[in-house]
């Protein structure tokens, strides 16, 4: 009789401490899913806006051999394709300070052209090299997107990472009639 009563209180306490184990372990791992979540996100975004900025230069350079010319050759035309092309919750916008649409130097040095909001990116639309150019390219079109990333997760600002940044580039010849 006594066998009987020393293993019901002994069963009774391993219940509670797998609620504690579980209620300490538990935010360590939702931390550690919504950190992988958001990693998944960054690749998204990454990849969408390689896809962007590759379609807008595309469709820059496209040659239409019936018309004999390109109808998607403005600033304008090359943004809205870029636009196209991103999710449904990213904003991308064309620089409004210099330079406008050709950025020299190193990527590394690239950080202070970024857009401060988070989700957000600029458009850097580059026609033969030169950032004053008005006329359409007649060689190469380079569109150039720099994309701020906003993580959900708390633990990315904890190691520093409140806002992080996306590169795409793609550098395009024209296509002209033979």
């Amino acid at each position: 009789m006594l066998d009987g009563m020393r293993c019901q209180p002994f069963s009774y306490s391993k219940k509670g401490q797998a609620i504690v184990e579980t209620a300490l372990l538990l935010p360590i791992l939702m931390l550690l899913v919504m950190g992988s979540a958001d990693l998944g996100r960054v690749f998204y975004y990454a990849i969408a806006v390689t896809n962007s900025a590759r379609e807008a230069a595309r469709q820059g350079t496209y040659y239409d051999p019936i018309s004999g010319s390109n109808a998607y050759d403005s600033y304008a035309q090359v943004m809205a394709a870029a636009q196209k092309e991103v999710p449904g919750d990213v904003t991308l916008t064309l620089p409004t300070s210099t330079p406008s649409h050709c950025l020299t130097g190193a990527p590394s040095s690239w950080s202070i052209y970024y857009p401060t909001q988070p989700n957000s990116g600029y458009v850097f639309i580059c026609f033969d090299g030169n950032d004053s150019q008005a006329t359409a390219a007649t060689q190469t079109i380079q569109v150039l997107i720099l994309y701020n990333f906003s993580p959900v997760t708390p633990l990315a600002q904890v190691v520093g990472a409140s806002l992080i940044q996306v590169e795409a580039s793609t550098t395009m010849q024209v296509q002209k009639q033979q």
